[in-house]
């Protein structure tokens, strides 16, 4: 556990050593800012005149307003995410230090757990902007606490889930640039994906002219194919869990994803011994 701790604190600081922390942090700041001032200027005009938002009274406060900014809160956060995963591994490679670290009493375990847990640091200083808009909600606007808390807690499991991905794909290259493209594209395509799988037609796509086995196999395996896009993007269990309204599949998801991505981690890092 000491170890754990000592390379969190290590990979945390370096956030802040170097401009990275600061221009993550700063750059989060002032988009959220924005995207609270649009959400809530749109909020104000859709309550003033409804019907003009084909809206037949004033529109829920939660589902039109706190639920979307808070989902894109989370998008910002797995935007400018790459920024801060890109380094955890494939900046030791790329500084030659890698080997360092390997050659200390130190067990994988405690690495990536320490550099994963300094990576949810800086997305919990990130999240202190989010926190202060949320502050002022609850003082001005009538909204249930558990709402703000699950609120809050839906952008942290989002953010969590894109850093494991981010620290896999940093695991596996060793210049840090790399990292975070391979990191951002990778989830560009999830995204894509996921839009695209809301628009694929539920019909069995198999030629009517093909035997019904055939047509059966291909059906079940698109009905599979179909499921799995739409579930793709990290946003997909977010809308809900933002209003205050979690299932436990909808927190299952985003704990099973980062747990699949460490796993693949460990695994990323055992290979060294492969090689050698």
């Amino acid at each position: 556990m000491r170890n754990m701790w000592a390379v969190c604190k290590r990979e945390f600081t370096g956030y802040f050593v170097t401009p990275v922390g600061y221009v993550v942090v700063g750059i989060f700041a002032v988009i959220v800012g924005l995207g609270f001032c649009a959400s809530f200027l749109f909020y104000a005009r859709v309550s003033v005149n409804p019907t003009a938002f084909a809206y037949s009274g004033v529109p829920d406060f939660e589902e039109t307003f706190l639920s979307p900014f808070l989902v894109f809160c989370g998008m910002v956060a797995m935007f400018i995410g790459p920024l801060i995963t890109m380094g955890l591994l494939a900046g030791e490679r790329h500084r030659g230090t890698m080997e360092l670290l390997l050659t200390h009493p130190l067990r994988d375990r405690e690495i990536i757990f320490g550099k994963y847990l300094a990576a949810l640091g800086m997305l919990l200083v990130m999240m202190a902007t989010i926190i202060v808009h949320l502050a002022i909600l609850g003082r001005y606007v009538d909204v249930e606490p558990a709402v703000l808390v699950f609120g809050l807690l839906t952008v942290f499991l989002m953010g969590a889930a894109f850093v494991s991905l981010g620290l896999f794909v940093s695991s596996l290259v060793g210049n840090p640039v790399t990292a975070g493209v391979l990191t951002f594209g990778l989830w560009l395509v999830m995204y894509i994906l996921g839009t695209f799988g809301e628009n694929l037609p539920d019909a069995n796509p198999a030629p009517a002219g093909w035997s019904e086995g055939v047509r059966s196999a291909i059906g079940r395996g698109y009905d599979v194919f179909r499921a799995l896009v739409e579930q793709l993007p990290l946003d997909v269990h977010a809308k809900e869990m933002a209003q205050g309204v979690a299932t436990p599949a909808d927190i299952a998801y985003y704990v099973l994803f980062a747990a699949f991505f460490l796993f693949l981690t460990f695994r990323a890092l055992e290979s060294r011994k492969w090689r050698a």
